[in-house]
């Protein structure tokens, strides 16, 4: 009997002892901030620095041997214009992409930030484009477009829009068009969360002074609703740009980066080298280059607008 109270004490010894070593405040913020560190790291960082590394190899898809060659593959590649057409067009789909996401987003959080019957259900129904998966839009977009019995072109001829069937895909000058509105249908919602969650936290009573005020409602748009917005629009403006200058998955269901080229931005290109050419190597180079890009795009993003200046804690 004495044994299993001894047992029993130390057991509970051992217990108070582990409770308040995790009640600590340094390791209990190293168990909250640990596991999530790790994820970043492992699904993140490693993968960066992996390709940082390739880009200084030649790599054959295969081949198992990596021959180290300095600075080679970004030599050949900064020398390649077919490399600077596909950034520029990564330029001009992200910046297109971006404009548009952001009047349409804002747009509709204003109109879904007012009161009316069935605001709820509709707040609903608006954010639901969001939850589909971009490859099932670009199918989505492929049918509704298609140039023989795509919706929209027989709408378009039936209405006299057109005088006959549009190949929105297939024709180099409307394909990036096409494909900068098929990606923005989706992602304009992503801004209509954010500025709608912005537009629900300005107190009301902002508002009400205005009107007896005599402000107009461009007026209060002007100077309560816009100078809120600025905070979340610079988040917004920089997570777009960047997450949009990336995108793959949009214009490979739509175009795979035709036609003729017409759609080729920077991570197809990346893609059309690694596999189609089996040159590991220098996608590894396009990738890094991306990457630096994009870092110094921020930097210069942060230094010139200075968004935390902008974001203020209520």
């Amino acid at each position: 009997m004495s044994t299993i109270n001894k047992h029993g004490s130390r057991a509970r010894q051992l217990r108070d002892e582990a409770f308040e070593f995790l009640s600590k405040k340094k390791v209990l913020a190293a168990l909250t901030i640990l596991p999530p560190m790790l994820l970043f790291t492992f699904v993140n960082l490693v993968p960066i620095v992996g390709v940082i590394g390739a880009s200084f190899f030649s790599i054959n898809a295969f081949s198992n041997e990596w021959q180290w060659i300095g600075v080679a593959n970004f030599e050949t590649l900064l020398s390649t214009d077919s490399f600077y057409d596909a950034l520029s067009r990564s330029v001009v789909y992200a910046g297109g992409s971006v404009v548009i996401q952001v009047v349409f987003g804002t747009a509709l959080a204003l109109l879904l930030n007012r009161s009316f019957k069935f605001v709820n259900i509709a707040r609903t129904f608006a954010i639901l484009p969001y939850l589909i998966p971009n490859a099932v839009i670009g199918f989505m977009a492929l049918w509704m477009l298609n140039s023989q019995w795509g919706i929209v072109n027989q709408l378009a001829v039936q209405i006299g829009l057109t005088e006959g069937y549009v190949s929105f895909f297939g024709n180099q000058g409307s394909a990036m068009l096409a494909a900068i509105l098929t990606s923005s249908w989706k992602d304009s919602i992503f801004v209509t969360v954010m500025v709608l969650a912005r537009l629900q936290a300005i107190p009301e009573s902002f508002y009400e002074a205005a009107k007896m005020s005599g402000a107009t409602a461009y007026q209060r748009f002007r100077d309560i609703t816009l100078p809120n917005l600025k905070g979340v629009f610079f988040i917004v403006l920089l997570l777009r740009a960047v997450w949009m200058f990336n995108t793959f998955d949009y214009i490979w269901v739509l175009t795979q980066g035709g036609p003729r080229g017409a759609t080729t931005t920077a991570p197809i290109y990346a893609y059309n080298v690694a596999f189609g050419t089996s040159r590991l190597g220098i996608a590894a180079a396009v990738s890094t280059v991306l990457f630096l890009v994009l870092l110094v795009a921020a930097v210069l993003y942060f230094r010139i607008f200075e968004p935390s200046a902008e974001v203020r804690a209520e």
